[in-house]
């Protein structure tokens, strides 16, 4: 009898334990605890100037660097737009964001893609997270972070 009960105590245990291993799907809103969000909002005196707030409410730092790609919303999909030949290579300086922190920049887009035509855009950067506890080591997998606008 009691070998049956610690069986059926394993079984419902087992059970209730792969509900957490499903993926979620489910969209969350920017700012969300567990994720790494990013706002841009286009400067009030320069209509091609972008101020880009990235937030890390994980709970690893993350490590960013300095280049960023644009993309534009056509027929639905959004696109790269491509870099002007002479707006030459992005720094390679990467900054640490550490868990709970936000980091904020310019995008300069007009330097770096020319003249945009009117749309919705939408800024990606690339971000790895930073194992905790080192200073060098980072884990290799890139993943991105996102955040669209309206150019008038």
């Amino acid at each position: 009898m009691k070998k049956g009960i610690v069986v059926f105590v394993i079984c419902i245990f087992s059970f209730f334990t792969c509900f957490g291993c499903e993926k979620k799907t489910e969209k969350q809103p920017a700012g969300e605890d567990g994720l790494v969000t990013m706002s841009a909002v286009l400067t009030e005196d320069n209509s091609t100037t972008l101020v880009c707030t990235i937030f890390n409410k994980t709970k690893k730092d993350i490590v960013i660097g300095e280049e960023y790609s644009l993309q534009v919303l056509k027929d639905k999909t959004f696109v790269d737009v491509p870099l002007l030949p002479e707006a030459g290579a992005f720094n390679l300086l990467s900054r640490d964001i550490l868990s709970g922190d936000e980091y904020s920049y310019r995008a300069y887009i007009e330097h770096n893609y020319g003249d945009l035509e009117a749309g919705r855009y939408r800024i990606v950067k690339e971000y790895v997270n930073k194992e905790k506890g080192s200073r060098e080591k980072v884990n290799a997998s890139k993943e991105t972070v996102s955040a669209e606008f309206d150019l008038p």
